[in-house]
């Protein structure tokens, strides 16, 4: 997954979409295509989901 690849070493193992937000550079506009990759890095076995809006990193 590149662009979960070009982004890992910047998150925190705890991280918020907020935090993701940020170190992507989206503008809230585009929180819709964050949740999206959000889902796809959880799908792909990448993070777990600890609340609304909360992920940790799975370190394989």
């Amino acid at each position: 997954m590149g662009v979960y690849n070009s982004i890992k070493e910047e998150l925190p193992n705890q991280f918020s979409i907020f935090q993701l937000i940020s170190i992507l550079g989206v503008d809230a506009q585009e929180v819709r295509k964050v949740r999206n990759l959000l889902k796809q890095f959880h799908n792909k076995g990448f993070i777990k989901r600890l609340s609304k809006n909360m992920y940790e990193k799975i370190e394989k």
